[in-house]
């Protein structure tokens, strides 16, 4: 999908970070986003979570909207569940990771609409 149809979409069911990001970013975001949907990954709360995660405070976490969070395969994955979303919003999903233990920054695979197949949530506890 070329970055005109993307910005000109109501209806995306992925979307790049940013919205506006080009061809290049937005092709390996998606590529990095459709990787991990076929692992099984099993999410923890936040909300039950001790104070932190990840070695950041779990209320900075939670102000940026991580519901979710996971380690797999080497890899510290944080799952963004945002409060507005939808058109002209972003979908409601978020995904971002780093290598685990690390202190490298976070990479976005971008927002999505619907959660994969392969993923399990456990309840949020909210």
């Amino acid at each position: 999908m070329s970055q005109d149809d993307r910005m000109n979409s109501a209806a995306n069911a992925w979307e790049a970070d940013p919205w506006d990001a080009s061809d290049e970013i937005a092709d390996a975001q998606l590529a990095g986003f459709l990787e991990r949907a076929t692992k099984p990954i099993r999410w923890a709360s936040i909300r039950q979570a001790g104070s932190s995660v990840f070695g950041i405070e779990r209320e900075k976490l939670t102000g940026y909207d991580v519901e979710y969070y996971a380690t797999e395969n080497g890899e510290d994955l944080l799952l963004m569940q945002l409060a507005w979303h939808g058109f002209p919003d972003p979908p409601e999903w978020r995904l971002s990771s780093r290598p685990s233990g690390s202190e490298n920054s976070w990479q976005s695979w971008g927002y999505f609409a619907d959660l994969p197949e392969n993923w399990r949530l456990k309840p949020n506890g909210s």
